[in-house]
């Protein structure tokens, strides 16, 4: 009696591990992050604006704007890279950035802006490498405050060779 009640305790456990194993397969961080971010409304850069060349401008529905600069300009990859985020009506003391690529999974990159003086924050960081090139990127900043309802945040969308 005793040899059958370990048979099924073994058994359980393995089910157990076999399920805990699917599910790590089967749902990344990414895809949990999904489930428990709450709706934000983002503002986008003008489609003309090139972060390779100039800072791009992003103005929320409250008002606040963002400018984002990209340093060194032309934004090459595995590279030390400086963003700047200049600011009106954002009071924060850091602030999120999460870049990701659009076109091919490389990954969800978070960096954090530190405030330099009222206005001005920056990031460093480095972006990776792919073999197949011209990689088209968004890079997100999302806001605690809200607008009705809704967190907001810009979106800027830029590109790498």
């Amino acid at each position: 009696m005793k040899k059958t009640g370990r048979f099924y305790l073994l058994l359980i456990g393995q089910l157990l591990g076999i399920g805990v194993v699917l599910g790590l397969i089967f749902v990344d961080s990414t895809t949990l992050e999904r489930c428990f971010e709450k709706e934000v409304h983002f503002a986008y850069q003008p489609q003309e604006c090139d972060l390779r060349i100039s800072p791009c401008e992003i103005f929320l529905p409250d008002g606040a704007t963002m400018t984002l600069g990209i340093e060194p300009q032309g934004i090459p990859l595995m590279t030390p890279l400086t963003f700047s985020l200049h600011t009106t009506g954002i009071k924060n003391a850091t602030l999120p950035l999460k870049i990701y690529a659009t076109n091919m999974d490389m990954g969800v990159h978070r960096f954090t802006f530190s405030q330099e003086r009222e206005g001005l924050y920056i990031a460093k960081g480095i972006l990776p490498t792919c073999i197949a090139g011209n990689m088209r990127w968004h890079g997100e900043v999302v806001l605690e405050k809200q607008f009705e309802g809704k967190k907001m945040g810009g979106q800027f969308r830029f590109k790498t060779k």
